[in-house]
């Protein structure tokens, strides 16, 4: 069964075990009787919603189905894997398809549109097309070989993908070099290209100077746990040469320090 129906078979699920337990504690009040009248009381009662467990459950119940409907939303939004692959990176922040956004846990799936444009802006149209197909034609080998068996875990796993986030990371590193104004020039941008939503905790959710760093820490956390190993730093070196891994390690001591302002700032 898939998330959406999963999801309202479950509200059904509560709903039905509630007016049963009701039930149940009606008729031990009653040795064991309960009468039709009793039960239709009971079932209008449930129906006119005067039990407030029941609100809870419909809330609770709306809330997910909402939820459902963005994340259906937004992948289909995505209009090529490349994009996929990278928003796997951050993909463990985002609320999964039957949970709603819980603020200091997640980063709003809203941030994708705006997102993928940061990357384009910073990589360049023709840099980014070629990631684009280097990603399809793994994609396209990969349903090719695995047929009905194709899995996206596979493709995230596979070293071609790897490498080519490892890519993408390093070579835009370098916009990075003044913190302060990169972060704030990608919170305009992505706030901006944030769109509208109906849900209230949705709307009271903005993309601010925490979920940077939220991002940031996400993005780059595997390359920074990496360039902890001498080795595995040296294999970065001999890849990408030892001036874009400098560079890097300056992202990485500018991400700290712009982290400490905003701390000593009281604005995270």
């Amino acid at each position: 069964m898939d998330s959406g129906p999963a999801h309202i078979h479950d509200a059904v699920q509560r709903v039905l075990e509630s007016f049963a337990e009701l039930l149940v504690n009606r008729a031990n009040e009653t040795d064991g009787r309960v009468s039709i009248a009793t039960i239709r009381k009971h079932l209008e009662a449930f129906q006119n919603s005067d039990f407030p467990e029941m609100e809870t459950i419909y809330r609770e119940a709306w809330q997910g189905c909402q939820a459902i409907a963005e994340s259906a939303h937004w992948a289909k939004a995505r209009r090529s894997h490349f994009e996929r692959i990278m928003v796997k990176c951050f993909a463990g922040l985002l609320p999964r398809s039957s949970e709603p956004l819980v603020p200091g846990r997640h980063l709003s799936r809203r941030i994708i549109p705006g997102f993928i444009n940061a990357l384009q802006q910073m990589m360049g149209q023709e840099i980014y097309d070629q990631h684009c197909e280097r990603v399809d034609s793994l994609v396209e080998t990969m349903r090719a070989v695995h047929g009905d068996s194709f899995s996206w875990e596979d493709v995230y796993s596979d070293p071609i993908c790897l490498t080519v986030v490892e890519d993408v990371l390093v070579g835009v590193a370098h916009h990075f070099s003044d913190m302060a104004k990169r972060r704030n020039w990608m919170i305009d941008l992505i706030s901006a290209h944030m769109p509208g939503t109906g849900n209230e905790i949705e709307k009271a959710w903005y993309f601010g100077d925490g979920a940077f760093h939220t991002l940031m820490n996400s993005l780059y956390g595997d390359l920074r746990h990496r360039m902890l190993s001498p080795r595995d730093r040296e294999g970065l070196i001999e890849r990408y040469g030892e001036a874009e891994i400098d560079t890097l390690s300056a992202l990485f001591a500018g991400l700290a320090a712009d982290h400490a302002d905003l701390q000593q700032a009281g604005r995270i």
